[in-house]
């Protein structure tokens, strides 16, 4: 090896030191594949209990808690969500620190702590908005309001990890456009940008990046 090769050597060395210590490179894509089959089972599961109700024709029009009958559904609808949200992470820590430890990584450094805070901040933002208009506004304003939140979210800690992570969080924000414009499909568009967006997504990763 010549010494201008050296050199190209060290360089690409240099930048991949430089590169690991800014980004979080151990996201799993096997997660995005598991919180998307996630929820779309907790969709299907939340179609189930909306068409149990009383006003289950005009559900999205209406706020979710203007019928006292439908305070139970709307407890079930928050504890399925919540329970999606919660396995998805669960997932994405699980994938993420196997995929660290194969690659000679640490999972937690104080990348993944800035990561992590660029993605609850919108997200626990998120939460309260929801929680505080829930009876102020129609249904279906209550689901896009949870797929801009975490569109914005993905945005926000994308610069800390893949670039396409970044685009994952703005295709989520364009399903909103398209929740708001058909209504009465609310459901069915939150499966699709969580669920088959993010299997798209995670299959990209997965066979992109090897994990």
């Amino acid at each position: 090896m010549n010494q201008s090769d050296q050199h190209l050597e060290d360089i690409k060395v240099i930048k991949k030191i430089m590169e690991e210590s800014s980004r979080f490179l151990s996201l799993s894509g096997l997660s995005g594949i598991v919180a998307g089959l996630l929820a779309i089972a907790g969709a299907v599961v939340a179609n189930l209990i909306i068409a149990g109700t009383p006003a289950a024709e005009e559900w999205y029009s209406v706020p979710l808690t203007a019928d006292p009958a439908g305070h139970r559904a709307v407890v079930l609808l928050f504890a399925v969500m919540g329970a999606v949200l919660v396995l998805s992470l669960a997932a994405a820590v699980i994938f993420s620190s196997r995929k660290a430890r194969k690659s000679g990584h640490n999972a937690w450094t104080p990348v993944t702590r800035r990561m992590l805070a660029s993605l609850l901040l919108p997200l626990v933002t998120g939460g309260l908005f929801i929680l505080i208009t829930l009876n102020r506004v129609p249904g279906n304003v209550t689901v896009a309001s949870t797929l801009i939140f975490y569109g914005l979210a993905v945005v926000s800690a994308g610069k800390f990890t893949f670039g396409e992570i970044h685009w994952l969080g703005v295709l989520e924000v364009l399903t909103v456009l398209v929740c708001l414009l058909l209504p009465q499909w609310s459901v069915f568009i939150w499966a699709f940008g969580f669920g088959i967006i993010h299997i798209g997504y995670g299959l990209f990763m997965h066979l992109r990046y090897k994990g």
